[in-house]
């Protein structure tokens, strides 16, 4: 169950569409509260450093500028009127503000907006987003810039099968229930048959999703990023699913400097998997 949602906001119209989803999504899944974050960096104090100089644009006055943007949220994203939310705003650097604020109001899911104009690589890697998910901290939820909400029919699950466990899964669960969305998952692989660690996985991962219908589908091919596309566009998938395991399916599709990409040039959010900070529970 998803009780509250985490969304960062840099108050630009990507994040604005990050958290117009976020906030249609909280309705439909029956979320308690939505926690929306500003994370910023307050100038370092020159009189501390001995310097003469007339700093005008002090941290009260970023922080004043903050409360404007924050008042306007409602003007920017009428959806949220609808929900029961909370604003704060954090002096520090984003990863280190998201993990604070998720174990003080015990987050369940994080909601974050990516730009996708000249590549993957540039799209999630070297971006906050991608540190965020890389920290695991909790489960992530990626919304391309050009992503407008609607029903979920159809989630994707792709997996190498390794690293799955049963919690992981909760997220996934939470959002095909609200949406009775059916569930697609995908194992892509250069070779035609399932290596023998892999379909031991496989059964462990069908015992996971035993009380979820679904359907698999075991894809060969070499260039998994395509097969992927390929396979969203047949099945119109609403929702990508990837457990971002070090060396993992996320790594391969997402951790190259040239890959191509498709998969956030279209409109298809992405949910990154991840277990739970030890302290949240």
């Amino acid at each position: 169950m998803i009780k509250r949602i985490l969304v960062p906001i840099d108050f630009s119209d990507c994040s604005y569409n990050a958290l117009r989803y976020a906030t249609l999504l909280a309705e439909k899944l029956s979320v308690q509260e939505m926690v929306i974050l500003h994370a910023y960096s307050a100038p370092l104090s020159y009189a501390d450093l001995n310097i003469s100089y007339d700093l005008t644009y002090t941290a009260t006055a970023i922080e004043n500028e903050i409360e404007a943007d924050f008042d306007k949220l409602e003007t920017k994203v009428p959806e949220l009127k609808g929900i029961k939310y909370k604003m704060v705003k954090r002096d520090a650097y984003l990863d280190e503000a998201v993990l604070k604020v998720c174990l003080a109001h015990q987050i369940d899911l994080i909601v974050m907006g990516t730009q996708g104009a000249s590549g993957i690589d540039q799209v999630v890697l070297g971006t906050n987003t991608h540190r965020i998910i890389n920290e695991q901290i909790c489960p992530v939820l990626v919304v391309p810039e050009n992503a407008t909400f609607h029903p979920i029919k159809n989630i994707a699950l792709s997996s190498d099968y390794k690293g799955i466990m049963s919690e992981l899964l909760h997220p996934l669960k939470a959002i095909r229930h609200a949406f009775a969305s059916d569930v697609h998952v995908i194992h892509i692989s250069e070779k035609s048959v399932l290596e023998k660690e892999k379909a031991a996985e496989a059964k462990n991962l069908e015992l996971y999703l035993k009380d979820l219908p679904h359907q698999y589908h075991f894809l060969v091919a070499e260039d998994i990023e395509l097969a992927l596309e390929d396979f969203a566009k047949t099945n119109h998938i609403e929702l990508l699913v990837v457990y971002p395991r070090k060396k993992g399916l996320f790594q391969r599709i997402f951790g190259k400097s040239e890959s191509k990409s498709i998969i956030f040039h279209t409109r298809i959010p992405l949910l990154a998997l991840s277990p739970y900070k030890k302290t949240k529970h």
